[in-house]
């Protein structure tokens, strides 16, 4: 392809092009023109020598540029054999410089054979880009031209050898590679310290032939080969003047060529560097054709700067050796001689140490001043031709010298090696910007000259065309001024709409007036004429305008009005959207006009907006089908609207569009629709809703019943299918649908059917739920009417059977197709054959009806059975039954909250399945919805008996527990604090005794469904817990503690032991004295013992009494009455836990005095480490 593309863009090719395109205009468009009533064209004769002068000129012109170009070849030849004749001849045999012409001479013919294949044309010796390479002798040039990679026209009969003996500049040789023309100059030229007269005038002479034979562009670019041995070894002398011949050498090229040369610096012999072949040996040959240097970065104000260029060469040189550094390690792991890992683990020194010789070296030799021109220095690059000759180990002598060891001699190479870092160099670097270099100022002055003398000349050529044709058209316009009158009313007329309706109330007249006109004039002579009306052509320009207005104007309008309805209203149906970007594309493509579509379309919108016009509907209709009588041109059509339109139309893709016309249409048919309320019939409404609403409210189309399937869409499917395939067009899709592709469209169209066949019924499933049942008799009634034979249910199932069972039905219309012998139903066998093949599979042998069939498996497999054994829906029924028995049972007891109650704590209890559990194992494996339903109903009696016995619990319990509780406690201590009444021993005893009233009514109702094992009693988590209220659990869990404190022995009065033992007494009391219901405690700061008290204490005594006696004989004294005193002098004074449950700190505080005490509990369950128990409140409900 790119051959191909490179050959269009040749010279001559183009040039060929241009005349044939002028020849094509000059016969086709010449017959047109007309001057002064003349048509020099008009014969074939006189066109066809127009077009033969042309053809004459561009060939003469050809062959002029051909001979000039081959003789400033022959000249150049001449010059450079001629050259060489004069200075080869006296040193060279008679015989060498026979074979040398001749070798010169094939070598020119060679490569113009091979430029010529190259380049798809003839390209000359001088029309390839010439390079010359310059540096000092023994720089590595030519052996660096040698092994380029580039390919040499010579190498296959004179081998790889350049071409000797040219002109002045003897003991230069010329490399004609395919690219480029390589001049590699002798190494005395750029030193010119042998014999410098001889070699300037050589060197001089030689630039003078390449100005004379490349005015323009004499060189592409220069290279300057540096040796990387010389920059070592040289002194700084040497280098220096090493340095200023390159800067005068590269001076001289710019000044006498007259252009500012590319310099690209190549740092040759790098594999004198210690190291190099080893450290590189494993590169592949690709590797080692890569560039290995830095390229800089032009200016943008084309100034080159040669301190950012030195920066950058230095920064790319740091990534260079940090590059070797990195890929050091992998080498020596690679190699195994220990000598040349030494060499290769030092190349990156080596180099290193190589940075500020080179970076030295471009600066002398490239800096410049003020007053001079700075070179354009493109890059500086590393190589290596050939390996030989002795490395230079830098790092080693640097290490001798310092440590006075005795240096090592590196091995010779033997010059059998690689080329290294030169191909893509000179191919993808030097070649492809080989115009980079300027022009001779001068020459361009003279081709400049030369390029506007030839604009002038086309400038005139164009004023005087247009001059002609403003004539032309001056005499046109007075030859139909007689026909302008004709025509006024059209001029009159204006066309300058607001709206659709003026842009057609505008257009009618001048539509009108021409049709008239045309009429008219039908009589005259006609002839066409390109823009220029004569009289036997004017009944033919008043067509073409007619033929006009209604192409550009009156269909421009048509469609825009269309564009405008597919914006509006109408646009919001997809279905007319369609319709109308179908008759809109017609007028862009008028090869799919079809005028029995578009007609009706347009027609009804002019009904619609001249509704109260008809004359003016029949004009309009008039000029439509003269419209689509012509060979219509393609509207300019919004295709960013068309495409806007083709989006929104296939964001639901075709076959949806198609699916969902073919489902509006059959859904519009209301006559086969099934009402799920008739089909479950008489008691279905009883039992059943439809998503919360009456169960009549529930209604499957007609087009997903079994009818449906049959009937509509197995037998008119494919037609809706067929009739969207040849329009695929109007959605962007090209080409006409192939029988596969059409058999596809059908699978995704049916798949999407049976996809809406599924959801439907699923639907149904999922909108049918039972009723709620508030009550247990209405629970009763519903499992009563589902347990029937005509169980609502298993009709709903049966329903669901025949409408999910497509096999079957696609099986009976089969049977139907091939027994039918005439009438609508008879099919070839062969269409028979594909209906029941596309029946039961989609695309990719998929079964979507088996898929179908499969998803409502669970539940058709219920209702049927078999000769020897029933549906299992029988034994769902069964069940069904068994549960209506249990409940009603339940229900109709004399009391059934107590019945209720009794059954639910043997269920709790265990032993055996209840009917609850059978129902909702068997509901287990019915199918999902099905089984969620029934388990809902299952569990609204398991609730309800729950509801049952919670109820009667709390009867009991406000019987039994709360009155008589509230009665003994309410008001009074411990229960209430700021009261003066205490809770009588007696109503204390019998309300939290063991067997008490709190006691004895959990151990007989609630202690089978509480866990009193955690440590905060709850109930036990269960399907069968009654949801008892965790407030009330709570607080039977204190009573029970208080019980287990107040009431250790098991008696029904309580019973509180414990001692106290002194701890501390403040030095100015002199006594304390504790004395509770007549047990007495005495202490004097004496020995710390043990005192017992018991409570209520045995003398009858009910009351506490605490005495302080002071050293000074002061008493103070506090005193408690009541069974309640103790604990009530307990609340004032501070009573302290310890680690331990049966130990207390108590202190006693009064009046400033003050006493210690431990206070030990006879048990640890015990009333002063309980303090929630004055919480206690008598429980209300449960």
């Amino acid at each position: 392809m790119e051959r191909i593309i490179s050959f269009f863009k040749t010279k001559w090719v183009l040039e060929l092009i241009g005349i044939v395109v002028l020849s094509v205009l000059i016969w086709f468009i010449g017959p047109l023109i007309a001057i002064a009533g003349s048509v020099p064209l008009e014969s074939d004769l006189s066109r066809i020598i127009t077009i033969g002068v042309i053809v004459g000129c561009w060939l003469l012109y050809r062959l002029v540029a051909w001979l000039l170009s081959r003789k400033r070849e022959q000249r150049l030849m001449a010059d450079l054999a001629r050259d060489a004749d004069a200075n080869d001849a006296q040193s060279a045999s008679a015989a060498e410089l026979d074979v040398l012409n001749r070798g010169f001479d094939e070598a020119l013919a060679l490569l113009k054979t091979t430029s010529s294949k190259q380049r798809g044309r003839k390209q000359y010796l001088y029309e390839l880009p010439w390079y010359a390479i310059i540096g000092a002798p023994g720089s590595g040039k030519t052996t660096a031209l040698i092994n380029s990679g580039l390919q040499f026209p010579l190498a296959e009969r004179l081998g790889k050898h350049a071409v000797k003996g040219v002109s002045g500049t003897r003991d230069c040789d010329w490399w004609f590679a395919d690219e480029a023309v390589l001049l590699d100059t002798a190494g005395r030229y750029t030193t010119q310290d042998s014999h410098q007269e001889v070699d300037a005038t050589a060197w001089h002479g030689f630039l003078q032939l390449l100005k004379k034979y490349r005015p323009r562009r004499p060189l592409n670019g220069v290279f300057v080969a540096v040796s990387v041995s010389d920059l070592i070894q040289q002194t700084e002398e040497e280098l220096r003047q090493h340095a200023a011949a390159i800067r005068r050498r590269v001076t001289e090229l710019n000044a006498q060529l007259g252009v500012q040369l590319p310099v690209y610096v190549l740092f040759t012999k790098a594999d004198l560097v210690a190291g190099f072949s080893d450290f590189f040996a494993n590169l592949t040959e690709d590797e080692r054709s890569q560039v290995w240097g830095e390229t800089f970065i032009r200016a943008d104000n084309d100034k080159e700067d040669l301190a950012a260029h030195l920066l950058q060469f230095e920064k790319a040189y740091d990534e260079l050796t940090e590059r070797l550094v990195q890929r050091r390690l992998k080498r020596i792991q690679e190699e195994r001689d220990v000598q040349r890992r030494n060499a290769i683990f030092d190349f990156p020194q080596q180099m290193m140490l190589f940075k500020s010789v080179a970076i030295g070296f471009l600066d002398a030799a490239f800096s410049t001043n003020r007053y001079e021109e700075p070179f354009l220095l493109r890059g500086v690059y590393f190589s290596s031709g050939t390996q030989e000759g002795t490395p230079i180990d830098r790092v080693m002598a640097a290490l001798a010298s310092s440590f006075r060891l005795e240096r090592q001699v590196t091995p010779l190479m033997s010059g059998r090696g690689k080329s290294y870092f030169l191909t893509k160099l000179l191919k993808q670097v030097v070649f492809p910007e080989a115009d980079l270099v300027g022009v001779d100022p001068k020459v361009e002055r003279r081709f400049r000259l030369m390029n506007l003398a030839g604009f002038a000349a086309t400038f005139a050529i164009v004023a005087i065309a247009v001059v002609v044709w403003m004539v032309s058209f001056a005499t046109n316009k007075s030859a139909i001024a007689d026909v302008e009158k004709q025509i006024e009313i059209y001029r009159a007329s204006n066309l300058a709409p607001t709206d659709s309706r003026s842009g057609f109330s505008a257009l009618l007249p001048k539509l009108n007036a021409l049709q008239a006109a045309k009429d008219v004039y039908a009589q005259t002579g006609w002839s066409s004429g390109f823009g220029l009306y004569q009289g036997d052509k004017i009944d033919s320009a008043i067509d073409i305008s007619y033929q006009r207005l209604l192409r550009e104007n009156f269909q421009a309008l048509i469609t825009l009005r269309l564009k405008e309805r597919m914006q509006g209203d109408e646009g919001k149906n997809l279905d007319v959207l369609y319709q109308l970007l179908r008759v809109y594309l017609m007028f862009g493509e008028p090869q799919r006009m079809d005028a029995k579509v578009a007609q009706p379309w347009v027609k009804l919108d002019w009904e619609q907006m001249f509704a109260t016009d008809p004359e003016t509907q029949a004009k309009l209709q008039l000029h439509l089908d003269n419209l689509l009588a012509l060979n219509l041109v393609p509207a300019a059509l919004d295709n960013g609207f068309v495409d806007a339109v083709r989006n929104k139309l296939t964001q639901i893709p075709m076959v949806n569009q198609l699916y969902s016309r073919f489902k509006s249409e059959a859904l519009f048919d209301r006559s086969h629709d099934i009402s799920v309320a008739g089909q479950l019939a008489p008691n279905g409404g009883r039992v059943f809703t439809a998503n919360g609403k009456e169960l009549d409210t529930l209604v499957v189309p007609g087009l997903f019943s079994s009818y449906g399937y049959t009937e509509l869409f197995l037998k008119k499917g494919m037609v809706y299918v067929k009739e969207a395939s040849e329009q695929n067009w109007v959605l962007g899709v090209n080409g006409a649908s192939t029988p596969v592709e059409i058999d596809r469209l059908y699978s995704d169209f049916k798949r999407l059917y049976l996809g809406d066949y599924q959801k439907t019924w699923d639907g149904v499933l999922t909108a049918v739920k039972f009723r709620p049942q508030p009550s247990n008799n209405q629970l009763v009634d519903t499992l009563d009417l589902l347990s029937r034979p005509d169980s609502p249910l298993k009709l709903l199932l049966e329903l669901v059977e025949k409408n999910t069972t497509l096999s079957k039905l696609s099986s009976e219309l089969a049977d139907a197709l091939a027994k039918s012998t005439g009438g609508a139903l008879a099919v070839p066998e062969a269409a028979t054959q594909k209906l029941l093949a596309m029946a039961k599979q989609s695309d990719g042998g998929v079964d979507p009806v088996k898929a179908l069939e499969t998803y409502f498996e669970p539940y058709n497999m219920q209702v049927r059975g078999a000769a020897d054994r029933p549906a299992p829906i029988a034994a769902t029924l069964a069940s069904i039954k068994n549960l209506h028995d249990y409940l009603m049972q339940i229900g109709s007891a004399p009391n059934s909250g107590g019945q209720a109650l009794s059954t639910e704590a043997a269920r709790f209890a265990g032993g055996g399945v209840d009917p609850l559990q059978a129902a909702k194992m068997e509901f287990a494996r019915l199918p999902g919805p099905v089984a969620a339903s029934l388990n809902a109903l299952t569990s609204t009696g398991g609730q309800q008996i729950k509801t049952g016995a919670k109820v009667q619990l709390n009867e009991m319990l406000k019987t039994a527990v709360t009155m008589p509780c509230k009665s003994a406690l309410a008001g009074r201590y411990p229960f209430a604090k700021n009261t003066q009444q205490d809770v009588l021993m007696a109503d204390f005893g019998k309300v939290f005794a063991a067997n008490g009233i709190v006691d004895q009514f959990f151990n007989a109702n609630l202690k089978a469904f509480v866990d009193t094992a955690a440590v905060q009693w709850a109930e036990l988590s269960s399907d069968k817990a009654l949801g008892l209220s965790a407030a009330s659990i709570r607080q039977f869990q204190i009573a029970s503690k208080i019980r287990d404190a107040f009431f250790p022995g098991g008696g029904a009065v309580p019973q509180v032991q414990f001692e106290l033992k002194p701890l501390a007494l403040d030095d100015k009391v002199a006594t304390f004295r504790l004395n509770v219901e007549g047990q007495e405690l005495v202490y004097r700061h004496g020995p710390e013992q043990l005192t017992k008290f018991q409570w209520p204490g045995t003398n009858n005594s009910a009351g506490v009494r605490v005495v302080f006696e002071g050293l000074d004989g002061k008493q103070v004294s506090k005193s408690k009455e009541g069974a309640w005193a103790l604990f009530r002098m307990f609340d004032e004074f501070n009573i302290q836990p310890t680690g331990l449950p049966d130990r207390f700190n108590l202190t006693v505080q009064l009046e400033g005095y003050t006493a210690k005490f431990e206070l030990r509990a006879a048990s640890v369950n015990n009333p002063f480490g309980i303090s929630e128990y004055q919480s206690f409140r008598c429980p209300e409900s449960l």
